[in-house]
């Protein structure tokens, strides 16, 4: 057994004792519900901080999901521009090597007939 356990036992035994007789609970009655009172504000204030504290959290989080939906789109349509770019260049070059084979073959065609 522990002395401390043991100590902190009769020290509530003889504080027993004393409040629980008639006259020791008239004193300490309003003492007690001042200390009531006392806990459940606190207990009160505690709530109010800990929603405040929830609502900081929500908003923040709401905050970064969207800067995160922004950055994702943003690179989203950078990569569509880029990859339209780059069909356009393909497209592009495509043409002018079909636009020079025609007119070699125009060419051709020509010195063939006066041939």
């Amino acid at each position: 057994m522990k002395p401390l356990g043991f100590a902190l036992g009769v020290l509530t035994g003889a504080a027993a004792v004393l409040l629980l007789n008639r006259q020791g609970t008239q004193r300490v009655r309003p003492v007690a519900k001042a200390a009531m009172k006392a806990a459940m504000m606190a207990y009160h204030e505690a709530r109010v901080q800990g929603a405040e504290l929830a609502e900081a959290a929500e908003d923040l989080f709401a905050e970064a999901k969207a800067e995160a939906a922004a950055d994702i789109f943003a690179a989203a349509v950078a990569a569509a521009q880029a990859t339209a770019k780059r069909e356009a260049k393909t497209e592009a070059t495509a043409k002018s090597d079909h636009g020079a084979g025609t007119a070699e073959a125009m060419a051709s065609r020509a010195g063939g007939e006066s041939a």
